[in-house]
């Protein structure tokens, strides 16, 4: 009987040790879950926080070169250099502002042209400005006289008066044979007012009138001193409408209109600096 008392004690012992075993595990496991959960929560509490700096993750690939700004990516003018060459050989060699005075004969066309007579001489004053080698402005003043005579108002005098604006081209000569050179051809077209002014002899009267033309052109250079004096000759036409283009007063003349353009031919000389 002693004996087994003793070895029912040492079970309900190892029973008690296995239980307390147990527990104690299971005690173990549920701290340790505790605190891998705490300190996952801390982790990702820090990530969210607003002041954190951002994790930085390391790339195998090269960072590319930041090329705003720089001289490779900004436009660049290649033909800035031969500009600036022909902009300093034109302040060199060029002509910048100039006056001129020449005479000719002037006249018409058509019907026009067929009742006008005389025309010479005719009178012109011009000033000039270059703004390069190839194109110049001119102010022109062209003074013009004609005489007719009809059946019915007699014999009348005529005097046209041009203030207008040209636009001047001068043609590149740099291939063209030595003489064509040497002359400086050109041409010009612009617009002005013209004034037509007719004296009636019998009647003793006078009527103006006005209107606005176009003018086209050409002409030739020869230098006497470079940059100081050239001879000029040119020659212009002009396309204007007055009051009396369209009239039948001259029917009687064999002229139901007076339609066609003016022309001038003048030389002079041109003065420049």
């Amino acid at each position: 009987m002693p004996a087994c008392a003793f070895t029912s004690k040492s079970g309900v012992r190892a029973s008690h040790l296995e239980r307390f075993s147990a527990w104690g595990l299971g005690f173990c496991a549920s701290v340790g879950l505790l605190v891998l959960v705490a300190v996952q929560t801390s982790t990702t509490a820090c990530a969210a926080e607003p002041g954190a700096p951002p994790s930085t993750q390391r790339t195998d690939q090269p960072e590319e070169p930041d090329l705003k700004g720089s001289p490779y990516t900004e436009y660049g003018e290649f033909d800035e250099r031969d500009e600036e060459d022909e902009v300093t050989r034109f302040l060199q060699y060029g002509r910048f502002f100039g006056v001129s005075l020449g005479g000719g004969l002037s006249g018409a066309t058509g019907n026009r042209g067929s009742l006008y007579q005389g025309g010479f001489p005719s009178f012109e004053l011009k000033l000039h400005y270059w703004f390069d080698f190839n194109f110049a402005v001119e102010m022109a003043l062209n003074v013009n006289s004609h005489f007719f005579e009809t059946q019915a108002r007699g014999a009348v005098d005529t005097t046209l008066l041009r203030t207008g604006l040209d636009l001047k081209y001068y043609i590149p000569v740099f291939n063209l044979a030595a003489p064509i050179s040497f002359a400086n051809p050109y041409l010009t077209l612009g617009f002005g007012s013209f004034q037509k002014t007719d004296r009636f002899q019998r009647e003793e009267t006078v009527d103006n009138d006005s209107s606005v033309g176009l003018t086209v052109g050409a002409g030739l250079e020869f230098v006497m001193s470079p940059r100081r004096s050239s001879f000029y000759i040119s020659g212009k036409a002009s396309s204007v409408t007055f009051k009396d283009s369209q009239t039948a007063d001259y029917e009687a003349e064999g002229f139901p209109n007076l339609s066609g353009l003016f022309y001038t031919l003048t030389a002079g000389f041109l003065f420049t600096w």
